[in-house]
């Protein structure tokens, strides 16, 4: 299993957990910003929680 952080058309933020055959298991609301998108992506995981993040965006995805 693994998180993607994505955005919408709108610009905001969100994030699906996906299965190891990549469909979607669970997702949240939208998020105005990456970083309150990136702490709810940690409450879910929990402590200790190895689950991968892969940032989808366009900063994410060119490395900014």
């Amino acid at each position: 299993m693994y998180f993607t952080i994505s955005q919408n058309a709108s610009g905001q933020y969100y994030w699906n957990l996906r299965s190891a055959n990549h469909q979607i298991v669970a997702g949240g609301e939208t998020y105005h910003n990456k970083r309150d998108c990136l702490a709810a992506i940690e409450l879910v995981k929990g402590t200790g929680a190895a689950t991968p993040v892969k940032d989808q965006t366009a900063a994410g995805r060119t490395g900014g």
